[in-house]
């Protein structure tokens, strides 16, 4: 049986690393990148807008404009990341949207297919190109954002359910396949996050409460809580960890469905 090597834990533990990022200028994403530069990372960060990350610019921080679920600016982006930077050792998929809350009948198909581009193929495409370049240097890590409705349906969100649990089973496949190459691959799946594109549920108080009331730890995350999730899973603390699901939803998931029975009994 082969030692463990101890992995030491620094403050500064993506010194020298390269991220790709998605989604990099709002929510999540930004707060992923605040997290990677301050651990000492170069991060490369896609988005169809720009935002107020043009301020932020840096010898560690560059912005590309990319729609990632075009297949072929997804493959340009990945490569200008290389000639910009010199490598790639880390991609995180964070790019996504809800889209409009219906039922299947009620769906555009165009509308079912740009999320779908969007959420699961942007994965894919980023993927596809990211980690040849992570073999060529001996490794690297892939994190992708799903989200807890990718573990089980929720109304009316038949595209975000089918397109997030599609990233939590390619992640797998690609873990399975990619293992042997040094690349390990994981996913986050964050259930109620305090972010922009979460502010419509405030302005409707009575689903707001209800939505409080099933998570145990009786509020939402900041984006931060599930951005060091991605960071650990990126970092070589997780050096074992490859083909899982780490859900950071303060315990919405735990609940069998059933009402909450201390409320009322």
């Amino acid at each position: 049986m082969g030692s463990i090597v101890p992995v030491p834990i620094t403050p500064q533990r993506f010194a020298g690393k390269i991220v790709f990022l998605t989604g990099g200028t709002g929510g999540l994403g930004a707060a992923t990148c605040e997290l990677f530069l301050a651990e000492g990372a170069s991060v490369f960060v896609v988005d169809l807008h720009a935002h107020d990350i043009a301020s932020k610019l840096s010898k560690t921080l560059h912005f590309q404009k990319c729609d990632v679920s075009d297949p072929v600016a997804c493959e340009e982006a990945v490569r200008a990341c290389v000639a910009h930077f010199g490598r790639l050792d880390v991609l995180i998929n964070c790019a996504g949207r809800v889209g409009p809350v219906t039922d299947v009948p009620g769906m555009p198909v165009e509308e079912f297919q740009k999320l779908i581009g969007l959420n699961l193929g942007s994965v894919f495409y980023l993927s596809r190109v990211a980690i040849p370049q992570m073999i060529k240097q001996g490794g690297g890590a892939v994190v992708s954002i799903a989200s807890t409705s990718g573990l089980a349906g929720d109304y009316g969100l038949c595209a975000y359910n089918a397109a997030k649990a599609g990233v939590i089973n390619l992640s797998r496949a690609m873990a399975c396949d990619h293992a042997k190459d040094g690349v390990r691959v994981n996913v986050v799946c964050p259930g109620y996050m305090i972010t922009p594109m979460s502010a419509a549920f405030e302005t409707q108080p009575d689903m707001y409460a209800d939505l409080l009331d099933g998570i145990p730890q009786g509020r939402g995350c900041d984006p931060k809580e599930v951005g060091r999730a991605v960071l650990w899973l990126a970092s070589d603390e997780a050096s074992f960890t490859t083909g899982t699901t780490l859900v950071v939803d303060g315990g919405w998931g735990a609940r069998s469905g059933a009402p909450k029975f201390t409320k009322y009994m």
